[in-house]
Order: C-alpha cells, then structure tokens, then sequence
C-alpha cells in the first residue's frame, strides 16, 4: 500500500484506526513500531507521526519514549444487528468491564411512542427504568427502558433487578425473547441526558428505538437508547438481494 496524495497524514491516521480494528487490538496492546508502518505505507517519518499525534490527542494510543506505541481505547463495536450481542458482552470483548447502574424506577406517564409501541391508549403510567452502562467506570449508554403495561401482571420480582434489562426479562418471564426491532439515527445529546453520559449538550450521538418481542410476538420493553458515538460504534451488515 503506497499513499500519493496530499492528505496523506489523514490517511495514514485511517489505516491506523483500521488497523486497530481489523487486528482486534485492545487497551495496552502494542502498535508495529513507526519505522514498520512508515515502510510499509510509503511515507515518511514526519508524516507518521502527524497521524500518531492526532490519535494521541484524542485518546486513542499512548507513546512511551523508547518503548512503543499501545492502544489507548478501543472502540466498542457492535459487528451486526442481525445478531444480538448484550451490552456487557460487547464491552467485554474490546476489553473493558461492564457495568450496570440503575438511576430510577417509577410509574410514569410516558411519550406517545411509548404506547405506540405497545398498541396500549395513554392512560396507564408505565414503568419507566432510567439507567447506564458502563465501560470500566466511563459512561457509554444512557438508556431509558418503557415495560409493557401486561408485565405488571406477571409479579416480576424487581428487587432482583441488576440493571440488564436482556437478562432480567429473559430469566423472568415464561415466553422466551424472541426478537428486537431497532431503529438507528443520529441525534443531538439533550441537555437532560449529558449530565449522565458526561458529555456536553448538543454533542452528537446515535440514538436507537429497540421494541423487545417474545416468541409470540408480544412488544414487553421499549428502549431509547443513547450511545456514545465517540466510544461506541454500531457496524451492519445488510445481504443483497439482486432479484
């Protein structure tokens, strides 16, 4: 691979990010040393180190004079929709420990979307869990979670509750989960959820509707969900249909 254009730092800082990824590198793991790297892309020294002191200063690698260059923060990837992986398996695999933490349950009433998602009229106050995930102790995903007004009849036991919503309710009920439907934007961070996310309002981030349905398609949770786009990324893979 040789890099001939004038925004070669740029695109050596691009190889350097995929590097990271495609090699599924993770916190401490150590990068090729600069003179391999500047070899193998064709560029000089000054234009590797343009791209390192850009990554250094957004957090992604750590230089250590006469050692090397490791990886900082990883990233964490959710490789496809189609298949659903837990939040804490996500962050495990890239390295980190997860962490659930529960700001408030209580009986509320809710946006219509909520009730949309139901096919419940806006009357009944639904059970509304405010909660994060953590990645070691940094906040990536706020989530506000909506349960269907019929799961009030199911005497869940919510003093077990640890903040995993997946986990719970798949313990819980007597259907198994079936699926989740998603929908992905991306959106403004409210000055309401920054305080939680430690991020300024107005940041941008990706927010995703989820619906969670049992296996007889039966809507129980409804999930605003918003991620940290700086740490957290979402990957699709879509198959083609040529006819």
């Amino acid at each position: 691979m040789t890099i001939n254009t004038s925004t070669r730092s740029q695109q050596v800082k691009t190889y350097l990010l995929n590097y990271i990824q495609q090699n599924q590198l993770k916190r401490s793991d150590q990068l090729p040393s600069e003179a391999a790297i500047a070899k193998k892309l064709g560029v000089s020294r000054n234009t590797l180190r343009e791209a390192y002191i850009s990554l250094e200063n957004e957090g992604v690698i750590v230089r250590r004079h006469g050692i090397g260059t490791f990886v900082a923060k990883t990233p964490i990837i959710q490789d496809s929709l189609n298949d659903f992986s837990p939040f804490a398996q996500i962050i495990q695999d890239v390295g980190y420990t997860p962490n659930f933490k529960t700001l408030s349950i209580q009986f509320e009433h809710v946006p219509a979307e909520v009730y949309d998602a139901f096919s419940t009229p806006p009357v009944p106050k639904i059970r509304h869990i405010k909660r994060i995930v953590l990645a070691d102790q940094q906040p990536v995903i706020y989530v506000d979670d909506y349960m269907a007004p019929a799961l009030e009849n199911a005497n869940l036991n919510w003093d077990a509750f640890n903040g995993n919503t997946v986990q719970f309710l798949a313990a819980s009920l007597n259907t198994p989960l079936h699926q989740i439907q998603s929908r992905i934007r991306a959106a403004a961070l409210s000055s309401e959820i920054s305080q939680y996310l430690e991020l300024a309002a107005g940041t941008p981030i990706l927010n995703v509707r989820s619906t969670i349905f049992t296996v007889d398609n039966q809507p129980v949770n409804y999930s605003n969900i918003c991620f940290n786009s700086d740490i957290v990324e979402l990957n699709i893979v879509r198959m083609l249909r040529t006819k």
